[in-house]
């Protein structure tokens, strides 16, 4: 069996700096790893993200597409789903999914990055009974 130690998404985009900018900015990420075509982000939550320039010579054929903006949601969870819609609106951001409660277990909004990656913030929240038995015990809420 694999055993992952850890793990991070990294999107293939067209523009480095407004992801730095979008992420440092909004998210607090911070510079991990940097050159002319990968950019490496950390939060200090332990969070990561990647991103790289397409159609690089020293990557595999497979990696070499940019992201199309579909099929794909990056999802950060909050402890404030509220405050942070307040940030958004107020830092302008792309508000594609206002701020919602789903019975679930979720309270979240999204926006869409810079590069066209749609991100979810979400805060989780008490399930409906419905939702309930869908949850194993360490993944209830206290």
């Amino acid at each position: 069996m694999i055993q992952p130690s850890s793990a991070f998404p990294v999107f293939i985009i067209e523009h480095l700096g407004k992801a730095k900018t979008f992420y440092g900015d909004h998210f607090d990420f911070n510079v991990v790893f940097q050159n002319e075509w990968y950019l490496h982000l950390a939060a200090q939550s332990g969070i990561q993200v990647g991103f790289m320039l397409p159609n690089q010579a020293t990557q595999p054929d497979i990696f070499h597409a940019p992201h199309a903006g579909d099929g794909v949601i990056f999802s950060l969870e909050v402890n404030d789903a509220d405050s942070a819609y307040t940030h958004a609106k107020n830092s302008s951001l792309d508000i594609v999914l206002a701020l919602r409660s789903e019975e679930w277990g979720q309270r979240h909004f999204s926006v869409k990055d810079p590069n066209g990656i749609y991100v979810d913030i979400v805060q989780a929240t008490e399930p409906s009974e419905e939702y309930q038995e869908g949850y194993n015990d360490k993944q209830k809420l206290d």
